[in-house]
């Protein structure tokens, strides 16, 4: 047993929970081990703005469901401390289109024709069967868009969406 005078073992028995909250909010003991963000994953929102045009490439008559616009959260896809980074800017569409007979080719080619005019290559060797795919070169890496669906369902159901790579530090290990 340790004996003190005036009280210091339970000053320090009593300041425990203190300490620990500032090692906590210094970022001393991360309190779910993922280290600390670094960096600005988009500068001025300059990375997110070029690939919000993709949300506009969908085929008039269509019904929109969800329309979303996702800034660069730190995440990591294994939860491993190392591969931590940026997840990409993201924009995503999903929509139903119940057009007549053949409606999922006039999808595609509408929306293969629309991407690139907004200046997106069609990527033959990673699409078919319910998916296409699209690439750009943008600041920082490559942009890649996917679109999702086919004339299985009633209204077709489809979703598109568009990535670009962090400017820094992106996630790892995906």
């Amino acid at each position: 047993m340790i004996r003190t005078r005036g009280g210091l073992r339970e000053a320090l028995v009593g300041s425990a929970p203190t300490l620990a909250l500032v090692l906590l909010l210094s970022g001393c003991v991360g309190g779910d081990g993922a280290p600390a963000p670094v960096g600005d994953p988009d500068p001025g929102h300059r990375l997110l703005r070029s690939i919000e045009p993709v949300l506009t490439a969908i085929p008039p008559g269509a019904h929109v469901t969800q329309r979303d616009t996702v800034e660069p959260r730190w995440d990591s896809c294994d939860g491993v401390r190392s591969t931590f980074g940026w997840a990409p800017p993201t924009v995503d569409v999903a929509f139903d289109y119940a057009g007549a007979a053949g409606s999922a080719d006039r999808v595609v080619a509408h929306v293969r024709s629309a991407m690139q005019a907004l200046g997106w290559t069609y990527d033959p060797a990673w699409s078919g069967r319910g998916q296409w795919q699209w690439r750009r070169a943008a600041p920082g890496g490559q942009a890649q868009a996917q679109l999702l669906g086919g004339a299985d369902d009633r209204p077709s159901r489809w979703s598109l969406q568009a990535s670009v790579p962090a400017a820094t530090h992106p996630v790892k290990g995906c």
